[in-house]
């Protein structure tokens, strides 16, 4: 359970209060872990490094906000509009981030092992690096975002929208990616592999015609 002043401090200090409240205690670890946030305007929140493990952000509005480093397994963030935010290094493991709205934020080196993205809107995000293994993305827009060295072994990103996406290095094994869309044979091409990933039959033969490598079990 979290720490009720702190929790108090957030809810009643607003964000104003919140950051200088963070300011004047740098070495304060905020446990925030199972807290109810759902629903509050946290424009430009400092929550770095906080354990929000558990915690229920749905609705939430994060423009902006500070969530580096922090622990955010198993926390709800649907439909959370966490636009532009900063989630370098966070922990998301297993979050619910239904229908959120991550445009334009960064995710680099995140770990979201086994998060349910669906329907999530994730154009022009920054996940280089990141762990997404066993990941659901289904129906998720992913136009211009980076995923360069991502694992996705095992995710599903059917139906998901790839346009322009950076997808060089990125660990596809056994991967859902059926009805991908907005996506060409040199996009998929860049992919680390595609080893025992499931594509659309004619995706699948124009592949494994001019890129067949993608196919091979990949070394360790």
């Amino acid at each position: 359970m979290a720490n009720p002043d702190h929790v108090q401090q957030l809810l009643n200090g607003g964000v104003e209060g919140w950051n200088k409240y963070r300011r004047t205690n740098p070495d304060l670890i905020p446990d925030l872990k199972e807290a109810d946030l759902s629903g509050y305007d946290f424009t430009g929140l400092d929550l770095s490094k906080a354990d929000l493990s558990g915690a229920d952000l749905s609705d939430c509005y994060l423009f902006r906000a500070n969530l580096t480093e922090a622990n955010l397994s198993k926390a709800n963030f649907t439909e959370a509009d966490i636009l532009e935010a900063n989630l370098i290094k966070v922990n998301l493991s297993n979050a619910t981030l239904i229908r959120a709205d991550l445009t334009g934020t960064g995710l680099i080196g995140s770990r979201l092992d086994g998060a349910n993205l669906e329907g999530a809107n994730l154009n022009r995000a920054s996940l280089p690096w990141c762990k997404l293994s066993g990941a659901n993305l289904s129906k998720t827009k992913l136009h211009l975002t980076d995923l360069r060295e991502a694992q996705l072994i095992r995710a599903n990103l059917q139906g998901a929208s790839l346009q322009d996406a950076s997808l060089t290095g990125a660990n596809f094994q056994e991967a859902n990616l059926e009805g991908i869309t907005h996506v060409s044979l040199d996009l998929l091409a860049k992919a680390k592999t595609l080893y025992l990933a499931n594509l659309d039959y004619d995706l699948f033969i124009q592949l494994q015609q001019s890129h067949p490598n993608l196919f091979h079990q990949p070394t360790a």
